[in-house]
């Protein structure tokens, strides 16, 4: 089986890298046999950004493109198909004002191709990923799973409606939230979360 991990995150001593650590530990432990691709967002030396020419090119046939545009689109086209050869996929990422890092989003948007991960049909949108276990190491100060501050939580939502469009249904979420509502119980809020993390590497 093959695992990718997406780390979005560029704190070193994050909360959302220990999580991710914590889990990786305890994944290699029970799933030895299983390759393992740690893909750090921060540590890309050009993660691809959809722009005016990645829009054109994609508007033309594969036959069309000039040798420039080849090469923009490969540089998609390789984490779309990392992303679609992957067994099983963990985002770890925090919240960052009501949503994900920016470099996640960007990341998101190279998964998102119509005609290769998804397909619009007379019916809507088809997803064309075959289902697959991804689960999100998620890192937030506030508590927004339930309570006045639920509303604002846009980052859950939106990477489990990605996941829904491209054809995954098996999404689960691990959350690590509250320490700085609540900073005096900090250690225990991380500690529960990296226990949590490393019994569900166990069966992911």
């Amino acid at each position: 089986m093959n695992l990718l991990v997406v780390l979005a995150n560029p704190k070193k001593s994050s909360y959302t890298r220990q999580l991710m650590d914590t889990f990786l530990t305890s994944y290699r432990s029970h799933h030895p046999a299983d390759v393992i691709t740690e893909l750090d967002l921060y540590r890309q030396a050009a993660l691809p950004v959809i722009d005016d020419s990645v829009l054109q090119a994609w508007a033309k046939p594969a036959g069309k493109l000039l040798p420039e545009e080849q090469h923009l689109l490969s540089g998609i086209d390789q984490y779309t198909d990392q992303f679609v050869a992957a067994d099983k996929v963990v985002f770890a990422a925090p919240m960052w004002n009501l949503q994900f890092p920016p470099l996640l989003t960007a990341y998101l948007a190279t998964i998102m191709v119509a005609g290769k991960t998804f397909a619009y049909t007379e019916n809507g949108i088809c997803g064309l990923v075959p289902d697959k276990p991804v689960l999100l190491l998620h890192v937030r100060g506030g508590i927004y799973s339930t309570g006045p501050l639920q509303p604002f939580d846009h980052a859950v939502p939106f990477l489990r409606d990605v996941c829904a469009m491209v054809g995954i249904r098996n999404f689960r979420t691990l959350l690590c939230e509250g320490a700085e509502m609540r900073p005096d119980q900090a250690g225990q809020i991380l500690d529960l979360s990296l226990r949590q993390a490393a019994q569900w590497a166990e069966h992911f």
